[in-house]
């Protein structure tokens, strides 16, 4: 039995812009089995989970733990960025801080 694809679109800011494709511009889109996480699109972008300070899933705030369906829009940001107070909620933990 074949697991189902489902395709996200996933933009890079900041220095993450370098882990996207040559010549990209815009959302990446990325191919994976069905009830992914976040953490496997940055596996799959070879992106270290500490390069990223903020995640936002169709604009809303996200962890890394989160599952993904198809369509979904998301927004990987680097500690660079800076964080507001609203979006406390959000900010991934590393463990390295």
């Amino acid at each position: 039995m074949r697991a189902e694809l489902a395709t996200v679109y996933v933009k890079l800011m900041g220095s993450l812009l370098a882990y996207g494709p040559e010549n990209h511009s815009g959302l990446i889109e990325v191919s994976l089995k069905d009830d992914s996480t976040l953490l496997e699109v940055l596996q799959e972008l070879e992106i270290p989970a500490d390069r990223v300070k903020l995640v936002l899933v169709n604009h809303g705030a996200a962890q890394l733990s989160q599952l993904l369906k198809e369509g979904d829009k998301i927004s990987f940001f680097p500690p660079e960025y800076p964080v507001f107070p609203d979006w406390k909620g959000s900010v991934v933990r590393t463990g390295h801080e």
